[in-house]
């Protein structure tokens, strides 16, 4: 009798189950850094951002069932909800409120990523699919910008597909693939709620996935000044953490003739793949002189993620009801016919619409973002080697200051313009 089909399908059952089995090893045995500093606790802006789209997609969902992606009905929908369906002003709010929150988290997540440089070795795989969540929530956020279909969105829409045009070659088919004709009308809107509710979420959601599965492999990234130390007296000299080190940065000397692990502290991350995979335990976590302190991943580790996150969600709520007059604009219907006194994007495109005003051209403005985002996304082919300590690398944070502290005078410079 052929046993070939239970035998495949026992194999990939057995297949299957290994990786969550190694999981859930690691979530109960293995331990992580211990926050000390603020800056320790900005490393949690990752799962807060995941937390944070989690709300994002449910009121998003709630808010499908009464929404309707029509000219003449768009804006009655939306006041409808607010107004009208049960909970309706709370799910509106949160959704709108929520969008700018998630963009402020996973720019302080990318910001600090830099800051410490764990863009570097196998993490730039993380840094290039973390740049395109990063855009992909950008371009979400512009098309849902659109839906509510008010003056201020739709002159928002008009300006920045007509900012398309710019683009030499392509810039007319762009704008026109965007708009779905020459104009922005009932088509645009169209567009932007198919990108908006199903190309855009999905496409995030694959990129999580991926984006997180790295995360696991290489673990998250420590303090900039922690790196790894062999105590040489208790070294066998095995060469186990000389393989399994992921960036590199473990080596096996041969002083007096006996073979010893020394790490590079240049290329060092602290990741923490050899602890606990030293026969002899030599291996331990230093900051300067004084040993870093560890706590179990669960629950200690857990429970200060879920605190991060619940604080998170208490100032958004705070925000949602307390702040949602300054934070949301008062809506009026659409009309192509009028233009609006002053235009105005949401916070974070408020930066980069400023630049564009004053540059000399717009054409010269676009040139200027493409290239810092181009800079940005392949910073891990640029910043490979060297310390990571902020006190060592003084032309390094310092470009990185000026990028954030660029980034903020301009948005401030937007909304009093």
């Amino acid at each position: 009798m052929n046993n070939r089909p239970a035998s495949f399908i026992k194999n990939r059952i057995i297949e299957n189950i290994r990786p969550w089995e190694s999981i859930r090893h690691a979530f109960f045995h293995d331990d992580t850094v211990a926050p000390v500093t603020l800056g320790d606790y900005l490393a949690y802006s990752g799962i807060v951002s995941a937390v944070l789209l989690v709300f994002q997609i449910v009121t998003g969902l709630l808010l499908l069932f009464y929404y309707s992606p029509h000219p003449m009905k768009a804006f009655e929908s939306v006041v409808f909800i607010q107004n009208e369906a049960p909970n309706g002003f709370l799910f509106v709010t949160l959704h709108a409120i929520n969008a700018k929150l998630i963009v402020l988290m996973l720019f302080i997540h990318m910001f600090r990523i830099m800051y410490v440089s764990a863009h570097r070795g196998p993490r730039s795989h993380q840094w290039y699919t973390g740049s395109a969540l990063l855009t992909l929530m950008l371009i979400t956020g512009f098309s849902g910008y659109l839906l509510p279909w008010s003056q201020q969105s739709f002159w928002a829409c008009v300006i920045g597909t007509e900012a398309m045009r710019t683009i030499p070659l392509i810039g007319d088919g762009v704008a026109w693939l965007l708009k779905g004709g020459k104009e922005v009308s009932g088509t645009t809107l169209a567009i932007f709620y198919g990108f908006h509710v199903i190309l855009l979420p999905i496409s995030i959601v694959i990129l999580i996935w991926f984006h997180l599965k790295r995360v696991w492999e290489t673990g998250v990234s420590a303090p900039p000044d922690m790196i790894a130390r062999i105590e040489k007296e208790s070294c066998i000299g095995c060469g186990l953490c000389e393989r399994i080190c992921p960036f590199e940065a473990i080596a096996m000397d041969t002083p007096y003739g006996k073979k010893k692990a020394c790490v590079d502290q240049n290329q060092c991350n602290g990741c923490r793949a050899c602890l606990g995979k030293c026969p002899t335990a030599s291996i331990g976590l230093f900051s300067g002189e004084t040993p870093m302190k560890r706590e179990p991943l669960f629950p200690h580790g857990v429970l200060n993620r879920a605190v991060a996150s619940l604080v998170t969600l208490i100032i958004l709520f705070a925000a949602v009801f307390f702040f949602h007059g300054l934070l949301m604009e008062t809506r009026t219907p659409a009309d192509p016919l009028v233009t609006p006194d002053r235009i105005k994007p949401d916070w974070y495109f408020m930066g980069p619409y400023q630049l564009l005003k004053v540059m000399p051209s717009e054409f010269m403005g676009l040139l200027t973002l493409a290239a810092v985002f181009l800079l940005m996304v392949f910073l891990p082919k640029l910043d490979r080697s060297g310390p990571r300590s902020p006190e060592k690398r003084p032309v390094y944070i310092f470009l990185v200051k000026t990028a954030i502290l660029s980034f903020i005078f301009f948005t401030l410079w937007g909304f009093i313009s």
